[in-house]
């Protein structure tokens, strides 16, 4: 019988493999047809076939990818679909906090466990949450985003601004500002923006949130909309104050869409979903803290913010919160 430690030791290698095949597009040929020619991927990407078999042996491994007993073909196997849905988690995990995980000890020793000593790649995050944010969150972030009428609308930390080019598409007579702090996150939402032809519809700005002030791009802004990353502007006092800037800063704010993940507060030991214990890991390393619902429903209240409504999002320990300001003062004090 194999030990839990074993399970452990040969999951990390599946892991990577999983962000690798997702990185290097194996995954989505599978899934886009049914099944991948070895040779002839490698041959059309420029890589290894040697290399890329081994990856693909690992996924048949874990009944992700069946590999043809000559190694020419991989077709999708029994946790396919789930490995497909998941794969933005594995490369959040493994290249979005891949400098973390491999110098650990060396980082804790040397005292550098902070968000801007632990090496995070921007790019991966936001590759990864585009991913995964489009299975989970956006089809439910659709639904309320439209439930009241629009045109202008803003992202906080948007990260590689999908979801503002996904309204553009949506709408003609939309406008979208992207606000994000991470440079390499504003490079590959700007290089999509391009590529998508919207420069002329969607924008985005290189500024930190936390110390947000007006900007001319953000006058005519309605909709304020800030997913995963409302954590970081923690401790308490922070976030009050970059919570009660917001109006100042969008004057025309008419309702403000909040998404996080929050603290899941489960026993140990104990069952955890997938992406749970990363994320909480990755932060209590860090010393940051995650704050549960009541101290999220606690600070929009004290920072002058109504909640409408809480919309569950189909990742674990994680909602939209509609909120409206209960006034100018009470916003701004």
């Amino acid at each position: 019988m194999v030990s839990e430690t074993t399970r452990l030791f040969n999951s990390a290698i599946g892991a990577s493999a999983i962000a690798a095949s997702f990185e290097l597009g194996l995954l989505e040929e599978i899934h886009a047809k049914g099944s991948l020619d070895i040779e002839a991927f490698c041959e059309a990407n420029n890589l290894s076939v040697w290399s890329v078999t081994s990856i693909l042996k690992v996924l048949h491994r874990f009944d992700i990818a069946a590999v043809s007993a000559d190694n020419k073909t991989a077709t999708p196997a029994a946790e396919f679909k789930d490995c497909y849905m998941d794969k933005g988690y594995f490369m959040w995990l493994i290249q979005g906090y891949g400098h973390l995980l491999h110098n650990l000890g060396t980082i804790v020793k040397e005292g550098r466990c902070t968000p801007d000593g632990i090496g995070r790649d921007g790019k991966y995050i936001a590759m990864s949450g585009r991913d995964y944010g489009g299975h989970y969150v956006d089809p439910i972030f659709t639904r309320v985003m439209n439930a009241e009428p629009f045109t202008v609308a803003a992202d906080l930390g948007c990260g590689s601004a999908e979801r503002l080019m996904g309204l553009a598409r949506a709408r003609p007579d939309f406008r979208g500002v992207g606000v994000e702090v991470n440079k390499g996150a504003v490079d590959l939402a700007r290089r999509s923006i391009r590529q998508a032809g919207l420069e002329d519809r969607v924008q985005v700005v290189h500024c930190d949130v936390k110390n947000l002030v007006f900007q001319p791009e953000f006058e005519d802004v309605e909709v304020l909309f800030c997913f995963f990353m409302g954590h970081d502007l923690w401790p308490r006092p922070n976030c009050l104050k970059a919570f009660r800037s917001i109006r100042a800063a969008f004057p025309a704010l008419k309702r403000f869409l909040f998404s996080d993940t929050y603290r899941s507060d489960l026993p140990v030991p104990g069952d955890t979903p997938i992406f749970t214990l990363g994320f909480e890991f990755t932060h209590d390393l860090m010393g940051q803290f995650i704050p549960n619902v009541a101290e999220w429903e606690d600070l929009f209240k004290e920072a002058g913010w109504n909640c409408k409504g809480r919309h569950d999002l189909d990742i674990a320990y994680s909602a939209i919160f509609d909120l409206r300001a209960a006034g100018d003062g009470a916003a701004e004090q």
